[in-house]
């Protein structure tokens, strides 16, 4: 009986499939001849209409950059790290670019002008270039001029480290001239060391709007001076971009429709950077020597000097600059629009600042993904202790504003501060309140990570304000 059934079963399955077929087949048929032409050609465009909707939907890559890419540098030490990576200013014998399929070269500007005509020119021609390397505070100054390019800041080269200072009388120069009119300062519109002392007396109370520049030889209470080892002092040395060590970035910067366009070749430019970074470190006398065969090269001796003015970034450095390891208060976003609006008050440039900030941070995320550990936090700096022993001074005193005061504000202050002066202790005081000091004092050293030694309080806030953070001198 089994063997009857199982064949009679198959036949019938059989059937059924048949029956289905013929009927849907039947169906398909029945429409097919239903369908009119001009209905046959409306669906035929359809089908093609869906085709070039999923071609344009799909990403097309864009095309390697099949020529030289060009950096200038506004100052040779900057260069240092790529003529390193690239045996020479052009790829030499061993050239670690070359090695990741890049034709790079470096050149060097001798003024703001240089690094502009350069940019504006591009990198497919002979002195032209596709990437900038240069002050923040210089970019900003200059960005009015560059606006149709679009340029936008893509790496943290590094920060400088006592090139620039700010001169006075003595310590308390700063706390006594808050409370004057206006101010004279020696020192040239545009100039990292300009923007350095109108930033240090912004925080004092004193806006650039109350700030006279005059000329380098004029005596008056305060001088702004790009330091060299063959320069006299002009007064007592108040505080240098070392006291301020990541307010004055040092940035790469690339036109908008280059970085969309070659945003991969961007990408190996900066890890093959941080690779010249690395190998510099282990020896800076050779790095120096290097750039100084590069012709019109200064002397090796000058060279070596400025790389000692320079702090160059590291991966980790640039994730916490560009705001993607958290926690720290004083980012590149801050920094540009404090910048602007400085220069802005000096005259130096006249229109608002853009509504978001030119920073483009695609080639620093793509090159943590690929270094987790880089988005995580350095741990805090510890500061040299004076060799003297003496009391720190005053060296400015940053009042909250009048009123009652707003706590989170001024634990976000604190922080901001104390990413500014890295090196430097803050005094933290709220009038008749020392308990409420000392608690906003914790609030930011947990909020910020920052180490417990370089805050402190007291109980009686300075020139009767409602609260207070004094910035201590490193001596």
């Amino acid at each position: 009986m089994r063997r009857l059934v199982s064949p009679l079963l198959f036949v019938m399955l059989a059937a059924l499939g048949a029956s289905l077929y013929l009927h849907y087949d039947g169906d398909a048929a029945t429409t097919e001849a239903a369908t009119t032409p001009a209905e046959k050609a409306e669906r035929i465009a359809a089908k093609d209409k869906d085709k070039d909707k999923a071609k344009a939907t799909t990403p097309t890559p864009p095309p390697a950059l099949r020529r030289t890419l060009r950096t200038v540098a506004l100052g040779w030490e900057f260069l240092t790290p790529g003529v390193i990576a690239n045996g020479g200013s052009t790829p030499g014998a061993v050239s670690s670019y070359k090695m990741a399929g890049l034709d790079t070269s470096f050149l060097n500007a001798p003024s703001m002008e240089d690094v502009e005509s350069a940019l504006a020119k591009g990198g497919a021609v002979a002195g032209g270039a596709d990437i900038a390397i240069l002050p923040l505070s210089s970019y900003v100054a200059s960005y009015e001029r560059l606006r149709a390019l679009a340029p936008e800041v893509v790496f943290v080269v590094g920060w400088s480290r006592g090139r620039e200072a700010l001169y006075g009388k003595d310590a308390s120069t700063l706390t006594r001239l808050a409370a004057t009119g206006t101010i004279k300062l020696t020192g040239a519109a545009a100039q990292p060391e300009t923007f350095l002392a109108l930033f240090v007396l912004d925080l004092a109370g004193v806006p650039a709007s109350r700030v006279e520049l005059v000329a380098k030889d004029a005596k008056v209470p305060l001088a702004a001076t790009f330091r060299t080892t063959k320069q006299a002092p002009p007064g007592k040395l108040l505080v240098t971009s070392a006291d301020l060590p990541h307010l004055m970035p040092i940035v790469a910067v690339a036109p908008h429709g280059f970085i969309k366009a070659h945003a991969s070749e961007l990408e190996t430019w900066g890890r093959i950077w941080l690779t010249g970074v690395t190998r510099l470190q282990t020896d800076v006398p050779d790095g120096g020597r290097q750039v100084a065969t590069i012709a019109g090269a200064p002397p090796v001796l000058q060279i070596i000097e400025a790389l000692g003015q320079i702090e160059f970034a590291s991966l980790r450095e640039n994730a916490a600059a560009a705001g993607l390891s958290g926690r720290g208060a004083l980012t590149l976003d801050e920094i540009f629009r404090i910048t602007w609006r400085i220069w802005r008050d000096t005259g130096v440039i006249t229109t608002p600042a853009p509504e978001v900030v030119p920073l483009h941070t695609g080639v620093i995320a793509s090159l943590v993904r690929t270094e987790p550990n880089a988005a995580a936090v350095d741990a805090p700096r510890s500061r040299t202790p004076s060799a003297d022993g003496k009391r720190p001074e005053v060296l400015l005193v940053v009042k909250a504003p009048a009123g009652k005061l707003d706590a989170e504000a001024f634990v976000m202050r604190i922080g901001f501060l104390a990413g500014v002066f890295d090196r430097l202790p803050l005094r933290i005081s709220v009038k008749d309140d020392p308990k409420t000091a000392t608690l906003l004092m914790e609030m930011a050293r947990d909020r910020f990570g920052l180490r417990p030694a370089q805050l402190s309080t007291t109980k009686r806030a300075p020139g009767g304000a409602s609260a207070a953070i004094e910035v201590l001198s490193a001596n």
